[in-house]
């Protein structure tokens, strides 16, 4: 089992962290969705951006892989939350 992020295809915003073990005939993402493996990086409110490379600070900035919700977002105060308590799902 490893940790995944699940990912909107249309915004490619983080919508949830669970725990998975790759195999699609066990599970698979819901229509719209993907998944990518977890390390830590990134979380539920970010932005993916497969092309980019390390975390970035600001929401405009697109050369990093994972950049974090706005300032004002519910999403900011949901990914500090889920990190705190990470549980298997």
């Amino acid at each position: 089992m490893g940790k995944y992020s699940l990912i909107n295809s249309t915004t490619n915003k983080v919508v949830d962290i669970v725990m998975w073990s790759g195999d699609t005939n066990e599970w698979q993402p819901p229509d719209g969705h993907y998944c990518v493996e977890h390390y830590g990086d990134g979380g539920i409110g970010w932005i993916y951006n497969s092309g980019g490379v390390g975390i970035g600070t600001t929401i405009g900035d697109t050369t990093h892989k994972w950049r974090p919700p706005c300032e004002t977002s519910p999403d900011r105060n949901r990914y500090a939350l889920n990190l705190l308590d990470l549980r298997e799902i």
